[in-house]
């Protein structure tokens, strides 16, 4: 690859603390663009909360660095390295500097200096406390996000949304914690699932393509299933699960039943395509479409405020109760506004970042 030995260079400098912001901005330019090294870069995060690392392994990794090694090759090496050690009972912490000395002298070159800086001066620390570091991913208003896991997974976040995971995720901890709504392609492993968190429910996955929308704030929680199979249980009581298959969305209210009237904990329904498009309406927005069947001008408000990152306002209540239907694709804000109008009778006041909808 035509940017490999600058990517490792960048990552190895941040990782030391000593990218600028100039080399930060290269660093994020060339990963988009290299979604295979995205990959590496986990598993490097990965590797990097480990305290065991020991001079054989350094020198396993500057061997790959001088022979440009091809990312798959050392994405396996990694993971090894990962799955090894969790299996393994962790030996005592050793001194603080015992790897300074051993180590300094092995690595020659640029490139390899910055990312042996990292390994190497990384002090070891007793562990007084199970106190888990957190990798937190967060796709802003108006933006998306593509990301692929240590794992193998890839994961596409939407706008206003935030994925936490370990920093110590591997193909033997695969659990993420989900605020918003996230579209994920799990890769399949016999021995250890793949665990969605949300604030209400667990979504178990067994080798699966599915969609989770768990916006904070939200009244409920909905999972669509592509292919492959789910379990969903509920956080406050696990013992309430529900095993989905291919083709199902399951929307979990997040109201809590009254004595007047008992609330369905699972509400299960079979995915319908578009009819214009035959696009799956839940997962369009992986592809920047926003399809709105049936949708109330009020709900369909608050997808169009992540969207275009902008707040809306409706002073009517007959115009957030619209049913409304349709598809964008391209159109910006302004654009997207008049299209409602060719359907529904509103006008609309656009000042910067707000927008005023009214009769």
């Amino acid at each position: 690859m035509k940017d490999t030995n600058r990517i490792w260079f960048l990552m190895g400098k941040e990782l030391s603390h000593s990218i600028t912001l100039e080399e930060e901005e290269e660093l994020r330019a060339l990963l988009a663009s290299e979604p295979e090294l995205w990959y590496s870069y986990e598993l490097i995060q990965a590797v990097y909360q480990m305290d065991d690392v020991t001079q054989e392994y350094v020198q396993e990794i500057k061997s790959l660095l001088d022979n440009r090694i091809e990312p798959e090759r050392l994405n396996l090496i990694l993971l090894t390295k990962l799955e090894e050690t969790d299996r393994q009972v962790q030996p005592a912490a050793p001194s603080k500097y015992r790897y300074l000395y051993r180590f300094a002298a092995v690595f020659a070159g640029v490139a390899v200096f910055s990312l042996a800086a990292w390994l190497i001066f990384k002090p070891a620390v007793v562990k007084e406390a199970a106190v888990v570091a957190m990798h937190e991913i967060v796709a802003p208003k108006g933006a998306r996000k593509h990301i692929t896991l240590a794992d193998g997974t890839t994961v596409w976040l939407n706008a206003g949304s935030k994925l936490s995971y370990p920093a110590n995720f591997s193909l033997t901890k695969r659990e993420v914690y989900l605020s918003g709504e996230a579209y994920f392609k799990v890769v399949h492993h016999d021995e250890y699932n793949f665990i969605v968190h949300t604030a209400e429910a667990d979504i178990k996955d067994l080798g699966t393509t599915f969609n989770v929308k768990a916006y904070e704030g939200s009244s409920r929680t909905e999972t669509t299933l592509i292919e492959g199979s789910l379990e969903v249980s509920l956080r406050k009581d696990p013992a309430k699960k529900m095993l989905m298959v291919p083709r199902e969305k399951l929307v979990l209210q997040h109201k809590e039943p009254t004595l007047s009237k008992e609330v369905k904990v699972f509400e299960v329904s079979t995915i319908v395509p578009f009819e214009k498009t035959n696009d799956i309406v839940e997962t369009a927005w992986v592809e920047n479409k926003l399809i709105f069947r049936n949708e109330r001008f009020e709900s369909l408000a608050l997808m169009m405020e992540r969207r275009y990152n902008v707040s809306i306002i409706i002073k009517d209540k007959a115009i957030k109760e619209y049913q409304l239907t349709g598809i964008f694709r391209n159109e910006n804000l302004t654009q997207a506004l008049k299209l409602l109008q060719v359907i529904a009778p509103f006008k609309f006041k656009v000042n910067n970042e707000q927008v005023v909808i009214y009769k």
